[in-house]
């Protein structure tokens, strides 16, 4: 019973994390870090393993989102492709890099800050 409450919670949250991606094109990754610090184990946690995995969960959700606006003609090719997506490949990379230096403490913090000051900017315009 166990496996079977926590494998539907997991696909609970990957539905909701899914559309949220969708519709908002953000807010999947926010839903599925705070699910995972709650589903991993101390020593995943520890070594930023939080964050490393909603990176890999939203790759695919954010691939369909992706495939989905361009077949209906909502990505502006001419600044997509060849500004933004190659120096956020740049800063991906770097990303991962840092993660892997930085304190969980610090990647919480700086996490926490980033979602709080985006909803507040939303909440204001």
């Amino acid at each position: 019973m166990k496996f079977v409450k926590k494998y539907g919670i997991c696909l609970l949250v990957g539905a909701l994390a899914g559309t949220l991606n969708g519709v908002l094109g953000a807010g999947g990754g926010i839903i599925i870090t705070y699910f995972l610090s709650h589903l991993l184990t101390e020593d995943q946690k520890r070594e930023n393993g939080v964050f490393a995995n909603a990176v890999a969960t939203m790759l695919p959700i954010s691939a369909v989102s992706l495939f989905l606006y361009f077949s209906k003609g909502y990505i502006q090719m001419d600044n997509t492709l060849f500004y933004i997506i190659p120096s956020a490949l740049i800063g991906g990379i770097l990303g991962a890099f840092l993660l892997t230096k930085l304190k969980l403490k610090t990647v919480k913090n700086v996490f926490s800050f980033l979602v709080i000051i985006s909803g507040f900017l939303m909440i204001l315009k």
